[in-house]
């Protein structure tokens, strides 16, 4: 973590660094405050989100030089910045490298904070007896929203987390995913060989089956299994209180019509799914695999119509009325309409992905309330361990 050369700055100047640097096309680095434990100082960090939970936590790594850190005693000092920026420059290249972009927003709020702290205001994000609703700073005797912030999630049917857990690291150190959905991870029951640095977990373990979510530790939620046979590995309750969604983490049962129960199983999970969603209040997202094939641009062929498992009419019927009971959206679908992009095939075998041979079994649905804040919804096409891809989503709060 680089150390701080600018200490001769008050606060207020430090916060005029950032702001011209966000002059200068590395808008996305952002400010994080907090008084520190003796009370004498104000810690000051200069770093991008993927370091931030919820606007109230910093993610410290010993070997990260993604964060840049101060600890100031005065609000200011007045002395000119602008050979501190060129300081700043030349000493934090790794941060500028991904600081560098647009992002509007984030520079619009930080005017106001800087306006703000110019009335000799400090910003402090949190604290430890923290008295402020979720979702806001104390900046003086004033509050402000926090920062306008995205939430980042993944869903994946791993195919066995003992097999590819490795791999499941490397895409968390990629993507830095604020929830990680898994599914099919087998039966693993709660082994700490599977915990995450950074996260917090629950599992819902079934041999053959098994859901498992991934929360980062500093946001706010609770876990729950819901007391249902039909359920029983196959689904995963989380309730995230800021910003505030009930997520579902759910592997539908396959309708195997060779396997005796497989078809009834999964009715029965449909009716369930339905009746839960249907209850719940607006503000939730439905995520994993679930096995269903539902239009023809979901299908390498376009033959989404046939008497099988993943393609029967029923199973159609049901996840659009559960759609439309819900309020929800097919958020790949909202940004890709006509795409033949794919997230499951055959065996993982080689030739079936380079052909793009493959169905579109896996989804995110999300209450139409989301629409406006949904940024991104994409098929992750680099990791191909299993027969399914990784999905995301990413909104905007």
């Amino acid at each position: 973590m680089p150390e701080c050369s600018l200490h001769n700055l008050g606060v207020y100047e430090l916060m005029k660094v950032l702001h011209e640097l966000h002059e200068m096309g590395y808008q996305n680095l952002r400010w994080m405050s907090y008084v520190a434990p003796n009370g004498l100082s104000l810690r000051c960090h200069i770093t991008t989100q993927d370091h931030i939970c919820a606007n109230q936590e910093i993610i410290f790594d010993e070997r990260c030089n993604d964060i840049w850190s101060a600890s100031v005693g005065v609000m200011t000092t007045g002395i000119d910045i602008q050979p501190f920026v060129k300081k700043f420059i030349q000493e934090n290249p790794d941060l500028l490298k991904i600081g560098k972009g647009e992002d509007p927003e984030y520079v619009e709020w930080f005017s106001k904070l800087l306006s703000h702290a110019d009335k000799g205001d400090s910003p402090i994000f949190y604290q430890e007896f923290w008295t402020l609703p979720a979702g806001y700073i104390r900046v003086g005797n004033n509050t402000m929203p926090t920062p306008p912030t995205k939430m980042r999630l993944v869903s994946w049917n791993i195919d066995g987390i003992k097999a590819h857990f490795k791999t499941l690291k490397k895409l968390i150190d990629e993507l830095s995913p604020e929830i990680i959905c898994l599914q099919k991870v087998k039966n693993i029951t709660d082994s700490p060989e599977f915990e995450i640095n950074g996260y917090i977990r629950a599992c819902n373990s079934r041999p053959y089956a098994g859901v498992v979510t991934y929360v980062k530790n500093c946001i706010p939620c609770n876990f729950s299994k819901l007391d249902d046979p039909v359920l029983d590995g196959h689904l995963l309750k989380t309730e995230i209180y800021y910003p505030s969604f009930t997520l579902y983490n759910i592997y539908a049962p396959y309708s195997n019509p060779t396997v005796h129960g497989a078809i009834e199983h999964r009715r029965k999970f449909d009716d369930k799914l339905k009746s839960i969603v249907c209850t719940t209040p607006d503000r939730q997202i439905i995520c994993g695999d679930m096995n269903i094939v539902v239009t023809e641009h979901d299908c390498w062929d376009g033959k989404y119509q046939r008497n099988q498992a993943n393609f029967h009419e029923w199973e159609r019927q049901n996840f659009t009325e559960l759609c439309r009971k819900g309020h929800l959206i097919d958020s790949f679908r909202v940004f890709h309409p006509f795409s033949k992009e794919f997230t499951y095939f055959f065996r993982n075998d080689p030739e079936v992905r380079i052909n793009n041979h493959g169905h579109r079994i896996d989804y995110f649905l999300a209450s139409r309330s989301f629409e406006p804040q949904i940024s991104r919804a994409e098929i992750i096409k680099d990791y191909i361990v299993s027969t399914n891809n990784p999905i995301l989503l990413e909104f905007k709060y």
